[in-house]
């Protein structure tokens, strides 16, 4: 029997969410086992039992549909063969989804399609127990272009914040399909911050060019978090209203699903120069060799300040 060589994205999205959610689970037992299986892969680069079971959960879940998918996943390890299929019904009866999916989206041609993974973003944070900001982020790219994200918070709480009391954790699932209303998110902007500029930047890899940034930008409130995930969703429920980070180090699986969720709600993604960012297969492209910077408005006003 030949394979399909089209699927419907809102079939994928579905199966993505519930495995991002699944990850979730995955994450919060090996963290409560006490035995996190830490390796490094390079200087400030850590690896867990987590990142890779979660990695091959999501990656042989999504075989067991679509064995030609293109999957770009943070980790290299064998990927297991798994019997159990996820749903792909869960936003087949969702409102904004029936009536303002774009059509083409619903029978997509499977080899344009990239899907990438980072099973456990903020790893480093993860192994010091800093688990606030620690996420699964899953995108979903078509011709190179963002089209779908999800997010999953594993440790928050029902009110979607951080907590370190286990009994509290019951995660957050953010997700959004370009055209589509995003679901799970909310403003976040204190009351205090009205009117101010909020930068946030890395928290543990600060150098003398994200220094330079901040000084071009000038905000009215530096903020340092990790997780290049955590720093995005910061800029999308209003936390901050700039992340930047001009210089190597994102990779594409740390931004194409907040990437996706990001101009479902109208802000951008690009590189600190305003050059769009390409998803794509090729090694030689995966990482983020100039930087990234992410806005919910006013983009150009901030990449005129660092260029100036």
């Amino acid at each position: 029997m030949s394979l399909p060589t089209t699927l419907n994205l809102l079939e994928l999205t579905s199966a993505c969410i519930k495995l991002a959610q699944e990850s979730g689970d995955i994450i919060r037992e090996v963290f409560k086992s006490g035995s996190l299986g830490i390796e490094m892969k390079s200087v400030d680069d850590p690896m867990t039992k987590a990142d890779l079971l979660s990695q091959q959960h999501i990656i042989g879940s999504l075989r067991t549909i679509w064995k030609d998918l293109n999957i770009v996943g943070e980790e290299q390890c064998e990927i297991p063969v798994i019997d159990k299929r996820p749903p792909i019904d869960l936003l087949l009866n969702d409102k904004d989804c029936i009536e303002k999916c774009p059509e083409e989206f619903k029978e997509l041609p499977i080899e344009d399609l990239i899907i990438f993974i980072d099973p456990l973003d903020a790893t480093r944070e993860f192994t010091l127990g800093r688990v606030g900001c620690v996420m699964t982020l899953i995108g979903i790219s078509f011709r190179g272009k963002p089209i779908a994200g999800i997010i999953y918070q594993p440790f928050v709480d029902c009110n979607g914040d951080a907590t370190t009391d286990q009994s509290q954790w019951v995660g957050r699932t953010i997700w959004a399909i370009v055209g589509v209303p995003v679901k799970g998110i909310k403003d976040k902007r204190s009351k205090d911050d009205i009117g101010k500029v909020l930068l946030v930047t890395t928290a543990s890899h600060f150098n003398d060019r994200v220094q330079q940034a901040v000084d071009a930008i000038k905000p009215d409130k530096l903020l340092r978090a990790g997780g290049a995930g955590y720093k995005s969703l910061m800029v999308i429920e209003n936390q901050a209203d700039v992340y930047v980070f001009p210089t190597v180090g994102s990779k594409l699986w740390d931004i194409c699903g907040p990437h996706a969720i990001l101009l479902a709600v109208g802000g951008k993604l690009t590189d600190p120069k305003g050059n769009d960012i390409i998803y794509s297969t090729n090694p030689e492209k995966i990482e983020n060799k100039n930087g990234i910077i992410i806005t919910i408005s006013n983009h150009q006003k901030y990449i005129d300040l660092l260029n100036n």
